[in-house]
């Protein structure tokens, strides 16, 4: 099985990280010793946009696909080397589900789940900026979202279906 490593930085010597997103980057930024089945090694060099955001590596998707969270970005990649896409921005909360076979991801404005190949549903924005308190039961997920609105710092609660993408509640209703 491959595996996808961090590291505490770029190896001083052997073959130039990959770049990702963009070849020509120079920075470092997340690095991620990957391991293919066939004991292949390649390391990553993942640009990070938030020095404190949220940084992850998920390799549950299946025996090519690694999606790699970092300074709240994410990448899918396939473990020979190539960007496979872009996924979110300001990703602030990230998991595997099982049940769906599916990475579930937030912004702390709405959610959204892929697999290896494909988009499965995005939520509609439920909240004006943030999320907190957030429980998974089963198939749904359950929190709170913040609402500027009401004159004071309020946060509305919401409930999220994992399987439709179907929201209720929240602090953006549209």
């Amino acid at each position: 099985m491959f595996k996808a490593e961090p590291q505490d930085g770029l190896p001083p010597y052997g073959p130039r990280a990959i770049a990702f997103p963009d070849a020509s980057a120079f920075r470092e930024g997340y690095v991620v010793k990957f391991t293919t089945d066939s004991g292949e090694e390649w390391v990553g060099n993942f640009a990070t946009f938030h020095k404190d955001g949220l940084s992850t590596i998920h390799v549950e998707l299946g025996p090519r696909a690694v999606f790699v969270i970092t300074g709240s970005v994410g990448y899918m990649v396939d473990i020979q080397a190539k960007l496979v896409r872009e996924i979110g921005f300001g990703i602030t909360h990230s998991w595997f589900e099982d049940s769906l076979q599916a990475i579930v991801i937030s912004n702390g404005l709405s959610f959204e789940a892929f697999n290896e190949d494909r988009l499965l549903w995005e939520s509609r924005r439920f909240s004006f900026d943030g999320i907190r308190n957030i429980q998974q039961h089963d198939l749904s997920v359950t929190g709170e979202a913040y609402d500027p609105t009401s004159g004071a710092d309020c946060w509305l609660p919401f409930h999220l279906d994992l399987v439709t993408g179907d929201v209720k509640g929240g602090s953006c209703f549209n």
